[in-house]
């Protein structure tokens, strides 16, 4: 597996692919792709006898030029990347041959740059992401949000939610308050992305992408993994009830009410924090964050490790399941993959990887 099996869709406003000299140009790709952040990528070209190469990048309009990065594996093609170029670099020295870099991000960029001001008037949540996404159909993004298992939706004569900042910004800020996450997925096909707004974990936990046996560690490189004891809290919150004036505790929701645990038993949390700005917070909106907080802080454990795709034949992707078994009975189990970062060369394709999961041990089979 190499940078050979990578097809470099560039244009604008429709990319398309690149001709030969372009992409034998290419001799480095790095991607880096999270769950709940932006995808960001980096494409080095050889200049040397290519004295032209960075007009064909860097036009006199400035346009931000769409990217597509599309891996062929095993006939099998999947899309990598979707994004825009943004940073143009030269670089050269006395030793080294001239090289274009160029840096950029995935379509959530275009959803950041301007700040708008709109209200949401008796709107729920998904409703406002559904439709501040629906506008960026024309790129192909396709919304995938999934209503959240507690939000208010204030009445208009009571309260009218409004946004003050870019879309992006808004769409995260929501996911934020309720322990969603957003993420675009570039793909299936080339040009097109789902943009999925709802709970972690979300991948299929019963088809691992890969299955990873300690006592045989083919074509993994290095595996690392992390159980921090005091990374769980318990939140707590208070509202003010409008009419009577009166302080009432909030109940803390059960983390599975967002979404089952990947491991079998999630231990109890050490911590105890009040949240603030809660006061005048509806009770479901105070739930909501307090779910959030439950939530995340449950991920205590983690890992991270490296591989050969082309020995394993499995390229991961953001949000995938991976099985790690015969390492020890609380590390064995299910782990969502957080975080990926391609680099391909002319001669390899490597991967480093993040886990992450709420739960010690092997989730029960049912």
């Amino acid at each position: 597996m190499s940078i050979r099996k990578l097809s470099l869709l560039v244009g604008a406003p429709v990319p398309v692919p690149a001709p030969p000299d372009v992409s034998d140009a290419l001799e480095r790709v790095e991607i880096e792709t999270a769950i709940g952040e932006r995808g960001t990528f980096r494409l080095t070209f050889d200049l040397d006898g290519r004295p032209g190469l960075p007009e064909r990048f860097l036009l006199n309009t400035s346009d931000l030029l769409r990217v597509v990065l599309v891996l062929n594996e095993a006939g099998v093609s999947s899309v990598v990347m979707d994004g825009v170029m943004v940073v143009h670099t030269l670089a050269m020295a006395n030793n080294s041959k001239p090289s274009l870099v160029i840096t950029g991000e995935d379509l959530t960029m275009l959803m950041d740059q301007v700040e708008v001001v709109r209200s949401f008037a008796g709107m729920p949540l998904q409703a406002r992401v559904t439709m501040l996404l629906s506008a960026y159909g024309v790129v192909g993004v396709v919304p995938a949000v999934i209503p959240p298992p507690i939000a208010d939706t204030p009445a208009a004569t009571s309260r009218i939610p409004n946004q003050d900042t870019t879309d992006y910004d808004y769409i995260r800020a929501l996911a934020d308050s309720i322990g969603f996450r957003f993420t675009l997925d570039p793909g299936p096909a080339p040009a097109s992305s789902l943009a999925y707004w709802g709970p972690e974990p979300r991948a299929d936990r019963s088809r691992p992408a890969l299955v990873i046996d300690v006592a045989r560690l083919s074509g993994i490189d290095a595996l690392q993994l992390r159980f921090d004891a005091n990374h769980r809290v318990a939140p707590e919150a208070l509202v003010l009830d409008a009419i009577s004036k009166s302080v009432i505790p909030i109940p803390a929701p059960n983390i599975t009410t967002l979404a089952r645990p990947l491991g079998d038993v999630v231990p109890p949390a050490h911590q105890r924090r009040r949240l603030r700005d809660t006061a005048k917070m509806t009770p479901l909106d105070a739930a909501g964050a307090l779910l959030a907080v439950g939530a995340r802080s449950a991920e205590a454990m983690s890992g991270q490790g490296s591989l050969d795709v082309e020995k394993t034949r499995v390229s991961l992707r953001a949000g995938a399941i991976v099985d790690v078994r015969g390492a020890a009975k609380p590390f064995d189990g299910l782990y969502e993959v957080s975080r990926v970062r391609h680099t391909l060369t002319p001669r390899t394709h490597t991967q480093t990887f993040d886990l992450l999961r709420a739960g010690i041990g092997a989730e029960a089979q049912p």
